[in-house]
């Protein structure tokens, strides 16, 4: 006899087998043997360096491992590729606050090469708490092939692919309109701009005098202090109202400047007053105007949104919004405000610092989309690649997206992160190469300064596809690439859709010729308990690594799994206690048949039925064939939740609660496992049982793993083929296909009757309080063909149901009155209930228990026929109402039914 602790310890599972899983290679794909061996292959989304895992990474994260694990166990040539990203923004922020708050100097104090030292040591010591916490999640990535967006390859890929664009004539400089973050002090991307809402916004009429006129024109704007930056006011060529003004002189208040009145077709003549404001500097669309009409471009702040020289004496070094404040009450002295209006407003902010974002004329490097859009959808044209899942509406959104790009503004104001290889001679002409020597040699000269930028994070992250096996330009085939890419899927979330996957799409078929992945799978974002999301303002984040200590990696893992829909989904803690209960119930069940394993051991003979089976075995081994099916159709289609659901009920219920409760008199009987028989039963348990962790081994990595070490037989015959030299463990052992030759329905339909029969049995003991140690007479009505299967399995219903002895009749109508009933699907059934209770008292406490019911009934009835509560009380709320008002609905026909029996 095995013996096993009584209570299973998590932390001490997950510490050891870790590890040794990989000591001994098992995340490498070079374990796989099998040189014919189909390959399967993953690539993480690279966690930030400054990041700490939150419940978005440990979702992913899961699947992936998940999807892995799975593929791994099936024989595939298996690579997950681990790697983190330099987080250009975030980074930097980390170090100049500690210099600050260490050293009280700013960067500019040490100068770029010391910032960078700093940032590096930073990264250092810091970057690397992420990848601990993913080994904690069990997380089975090839640690030998991981990589940063810095490394010294990926850093050659980005200035090749940087330099080859340029020489095409994709990237160019230029002046646009671009989102500016005071705070960080550079430039952003319309994807890291949050748009908001400012419901305190307002509309500000402002007079401008026509010169040499009494006439006035008003234009409308919520901005009133970028008006110091105007150089014209356009109205619509059609708007009857301004006809006359056109081509007349505005003289500017708090200015002097003499600024043109000009008709565009862009202008809507019904937004505010038919007549705007034009800051070709600091509007997207007046510059467009300002294009159109030659107009001067007048840049009236600083980087820090303070006001410059431009905008006036009286203004500089003002704060933008208190330029605003004192423009609008310069415009009240002069009587030239005509009046403010409330009007909800957009407001652009920063992603990462919140800080809301100034629309700037800014000299920038910028990368052309068109060609390389057009890579990305006749690819979908063509080969509906990527497959999106779920498809609707993600496919749809990226093509819109694509179909509506606009070019990449790739150059930021940073220290931290690739540096733009470009360089300036003396005139300021550029040369753009892959080093300075190279740069040297175009210039015809080395007194060159680098351009101070750097490339947007994102530049690197879309090369990851390939980078990350080797490509760098100057190598551009590795066994890697060949291996490897394009990858089986993508599992990420739908904000980075157009920031990341649409970017490698483009880039890999551009620079490699293939496409990155083949699917790319969307997670749903966990919410908070409250049913936002989870964000520290609100204080309802849940961390996942406070998870794993309350219930377990395995448990956090699988709960994660089974709300993976691809929908948004509220964290339960009551959900996530169901599967560390889930995980308690393996432990004791695998506990139990170990203690009972005598003589036994794991074989696959033992899942082979012989002639004269009993009803049990033929149905244990029927429901593990078909659920292995369906797990695998199930994780085919990327349908966690569905997998989950079908492993969970077919451990809990029909393994635990029916199976062994059927076969647990023969394995426990004289337990020298000195019969023939009891070897056999109890092998047969112990394999079904392994094999069911087998199944549960890629959501449920570390219970499995050691329980299927203490189980006698387990080794590394049990491997899949492909692992036959390798050290055993569950990791590498066969996934169960499931056999559909072994799917016997007749048994199923059989054991399902006597199933129901059981339940309905131990359903009216506790309605009608029936003491344990009372045996209860059973009466059953049913075809005859049932009765041959009840009458052949009648000590397992005995004993089960707690039966003193069952009674096969034609009809019910004979049987005593005070009978409680229950119909299932073959049979119709009654207890009498003589000498078993006490009627009155039993009367008594279900026409109380009834009372209770019908006023909690009358309550949740008025409740949802009140139209306010259902419209509008939260959405989960109303549900949870409807489902007890159903539930009660069931209760009270019960208690009338049990009430009717006993009068």
């Amino acid at each position: 006899m095995m013996e096993i602790p009584k209570a299973y310890n998590p932390q001490e599972a997950e510490s050891k087998h870790y590890d040794r899983w990989e000591r001994i290679g098992c995340f490498k794909p070079e374990i796989n043997e099998n040189p014919a061996a189909p390959k399967y292959s993953v690539v993480i989304p690279p966690p930030n360096v400054t990041g700490s895992l939150h419940m978005g990474h440990a979702l992913q994260h899961t699947l992936m491992d998940v999807l892995c694990r799975r593929k791994r166990m099936q024989g595939y040539r298996t690579l997950w590729l681990p790697g983190t990203d330099h987080a250009g923004i975030s980074v930097q922020r980390k170090v100049v606050e500690q210099l600050r708050v260490e050293e009280g100097k700013t960067p500019q104090e040490i100068g770029r090469e010391e910032f960078l030292k700093r940032a590096w040591a930073w990264k250092e010591k810091y970057g690397n708490e992420i990848l601990l916490q993913m080994r904690r999640e069990g997380a089975s990535v090839d640690w030998t092939r991981f990589r940063f967006t810095m490394d010294e390859s990926l850093s050659r890929a980005v200035r090749e692919v940087f330099v080859r664009l340029y020489e095409e004539g994709w990237v160019y400089r230029g002046k646009r309109i671009v989102n500016w973050c005071p705070k960080d002090k550079t430039v952003l991307s319309d994807l890291e701009v949050r748009e908001e809402t400012d419901k305190n916004g307002k509309l500000y009429y402002l007079q401008y005098p026509i010169k040499d006129s009494n006439e006035k024109i008003t234009v409308a704007t919520t901005r009133p202090e970028t008006m110091l930056g105007d150089t014209a006011v356009a109205v619509n060529p059609n708007d009857e109202r301004y006809k006359h003004l056109v081509g007349k002189v505005v003289v500017l208040p708090l200015t002097g400047r003499e600024i043109p009145v000009v008709a565009d077709e862009y202008v809507d003549p019904e937004f505010g007053t038919g007549a705007v404001k034009v800051t070709p500097a600091h509007d997207p669309n007046d510059y467009e105007i300002g294009l159109r009409h030659n107009l001067p471009q007048l840049l009236v702040m600083n980087e820090d949104a303070t006001m410059n020289k431009t905008a006036g004496t009286e203004f500089v070094g003002l704060d933008r919004f208190e330029a605003r404040k004192k423009v609008v009450a310069k415009f009240e002295e002069l009587g030239l405000l005509e009046k403010v209006e409330p009007h909800e407003t957009p407001l652009p902010v920063c992603e990462r610092c919140k800080t809301v974002i100034e629309p700037f004329l800014s000299e920038q490097w910028f990368v052309k989309m068109d060609e390389m859009r057009d890579l990305a959808l006749n690819l979908m044209k063509n080969e509906n690649s990527p497959r999106f899942i779920p498809e609707n509406p993600h496919r749809k959104v990226y093509i819109n997206w694509l179909e509506n790009i606009k070019d990449w503004t790739v150059s930021r104001q940073l220290w931290w992160g690739h540096q733009i290889p470009a360089w300036y001679d003396k005139k300021g002409n550029v040369y753009v190469a892959r080093t300075f020597e190279e740069a040297a040699e175009k210039a015809g000269t080395k007194e060159l300064t680098q351009e101070e930028d750097v490339l947007d994070t994102w530049f690197s992250s879309a090369l990851w596809a390939f980078s990350v096996f080797g490509w760098n330009g100057e190598v551009t085939e590795t066994e890697d690439l060949r291996t490897f890419l394009p990858t089986d899927v993508l599992v990420t979330g739908r904000d980075i859709i157009f920031l990341w996957v649409s970017r490698m799409v483009m880039t890999t078929l551009k620079f490699v010729g293939k496409k990155p992945f083949e699917d790319v799978l969307v997670t749903g974002t966990v919410l908070g308990r409250d049913g936002k999301p989870m964000s520290k303002s609100r204080g309802n984040g849940v961390d996942p690594l406070e998870m794993f200590d309350k219930y377990g990696v395995d448990a956090t893992r699988i709960y994660l799994a089974a709300i993976a829909t691809g929908a948004d989904i509220r964290w339960s803690d009551k959900l996530i206690e169901t599967y560390r209960n889930f995980a308690n119930k393996i432990w004791n069940a695998s506990r139990f048949c170990l203690m009972n394993s005598n003589g036994a051991e794991v074989n696959s003979e033992s899942l082979r039925l012989e002639d004269g089976a009993s009803i049990a075995d033929r149905w244990i081994i029927s429901r593990l064939n078909k659920i292995a099916i369906k797990v695998n159709e199930s994780l085919d289609k990327y349908e966690f939740h569905e997998a989950v659901s079908l492993l969970y009920h077919f451990f809990w219920h029909d393994f635990c609660d029916w199976y062994i409760e059927f076969v647990k008199d023969e394995i426990s009987g004289g337990n020298d496992g000195s019969t023939d028989k009891q070897r056999v039963v109890r092998s047969r348990l112990l394999s079904v049982l392994e094999q069911s962790l087998r199944l549960l081994h890629p959501f449920m990595p570390f219970i499995t793993e050691e329980i299927w070490q203490m189980l006698p037989g387990t080794s590394n015959k049990l491997h899949n083929p492909a692992y036959k030299s390798a050290e055993a463990t569950i990791m590498l052992a066969d996934y169960p296909k499931g056999n559909e030759e072994l799917i016997d329905e007749s048994a199923e339909r059989q054991m399902q009757m006597i199933i129901e029969l059981i339940s309905k049995v131990r359903n009216i003991r506790a309605e009608m309080q029936i003491k344990p140690s009372d045996r209860v007479v059973v009466h059953i009505a049913t075809a005859s063909e049932n009765r041959k299967v009840f009458e052949e399995n009648q000590a397992q219903i005995l004993k089960l149901a707690r039966a003193e002895k069952l009674i096969f009749l034609e009809t019910l109508a004979n049987t005593p009155k005070a009978s409680a009933r229950a119909v299932t699907a073959d049979a119709e059934i009654a207890v009498p209930l003589e000498g078993l209770i006490d009627f009155q008292k039993e009367i008594m406490r279900l026409e109380n228990q009834l009372k209770k019911y019908q006023n909690e009934y009358e309550r949740l009835r008025a409740q949802l026929e009140n139209a306010n509560f259902v419209e509008k009380a939260p959405v989960e709320k109303v549900e949870q109402a409807r489902s007890q008002f159903a539930e009660l609905e069931a209760k009270i026909k019960a208690l009338r039914q049990n009430l009717e029996a006993l009068k």
